[in-house]
């Protein structure tokens, strides 16, 4: 009996990169429609065709994080999801931390970690659907198939969380609720631009991954996807990293300065107290022209993927980055 199998995080080979604000220029692809079968909705995932029943009593999530953000948003009867195996900051709570706690106290409940699944805790659970990204039930899909239906989605490069949240809303009887929260994205993110047209045309910004081992810029991250939405005028480092997609630029911790010295805004993702700590003492840190200014906004590893719930906590984030503008 296979209990557990460790997967691989590493980043797979995926689509060129967006030009800036392609995403609310274009809209989401329009997906192929879902086909009604007795006792269930048929759709076509990148792992082929799968059957959803009706009713959905239980869902379990696999990745945790853009599965899960879809699950919560469109009030999906969660039962499990894996735990979070990176570190974190209390200062700093999840986008998901609210609607979690919801579903905790309805009984959902962590069942493995981010990097291990297990498939006995899975079967234990009895879910009538389970929903993941591909990559990450691929090697384990037989084995998963046999406890229900695997409602495969894509990733940061392969989709866009709103295709996937259409996705699942279609297979679960929730289109009507997905293609909603969809608008209000796009609504929200027309208001941006109109609120903060002179600070986005304006100032040059950076989201800034920081840590011991130095800094990266990942444009296929959620954070960089919502400012690129937004129409955001990119910093050198920036733009390099679009250029680059979806590998992104990487810098030693020497050329912090050299890099981000023209950035008039950052957010800088840090994702533990220590480090955060570590970074304002930082004398190439303080140097830098945007951090003289204030014009820094801190976030973690929380924003890196997910769906609406994250990428609408990402535009608050965003809100207070451009109001010191």
């Amino acid at each position: 009996m296979i209990t557990s199998l460790r997967l691989s995080l590493a980043l797979r080979t995926a689509v060129g990169a967006l030009t800036l604000g392609a995403l609310v220029a274009c809209g989401a692809q329009t997906p192929a429609p879902a086909t009604a079968q007795d006792g269930g909705t048929t759709v076509e995932t990148v792992l082929g065709p799968v059957t959803v029943p009706d009713e959905v009593e239980s869902v379990v999530v696999v990745e945790g994080r853009r599965d899960l953000d879809i699950a919560l948003a469109l009030g999906l009867p969660l039962v499990g999801y894996p735990t979070v195996a990176d570190s974190a900051d209390p200062a700093l709570p999840s986008p998901l931390a609210e609607p979690l706690a919801a579903a905790t106290e309805q009984g959902a409940r962590p069942l493995f970690t981010r990097t291990e699944i297990n498939v006995e805790a899975i079967a234990a659970a009895a879910p009538s659907l389970i929903i993941s990204r591909a990559d990450d039930v691929e090697p384990v899909l037989a084995e998963l198939q046999a406890i229900a239906p695997v409602l495969a989605i894509g990733e940061q490069t392969t989709a866009t969380w709103q295709e996937d949240l259409l996705l699942v809303g279609r297979a679960t009887g929730r289109e009507e609720r997905a293609q909603q929260l969809v608008d209000e994205h796009e609504q929200r993110v027309r208001d941006f631009r109109a609120t903060h047209a002179d600070a986005l045309a304006t100032t040059a910004v950076a989201p800034v991954s920081i840590g011991t081992d130095g800094s990266a810029v990942r444009p296929e991250r959620l954070l960089s996807t919502v400012l690129r939405e937004v129409g955001a005028t990119p910093s050198r480092a920036f733009a390099a990293a679009i250029a680059a997609s979806p590998e992104g630029v990487e810098h030693g911790p020497e050329q912090l300065l050299v890099e981000y010295a023209d950035a008039d805004a950052l957010v800088a993702l840090v994702n533990t107290a220590q480090e955060w700590e570590a970074l304002q003492a930082d004398p190439l840190w303080q140097q830098l022209p945007a951090v003289q200014q204030g014009r820094v906004v801190r976030a973690d590893n929380a924003t890196h993927e997910g769906g609406p719930l994250t990428a609408a906590h990402v535009l608050d984030l965003l809100d207070q980055l451009y109001a010191t503008a």
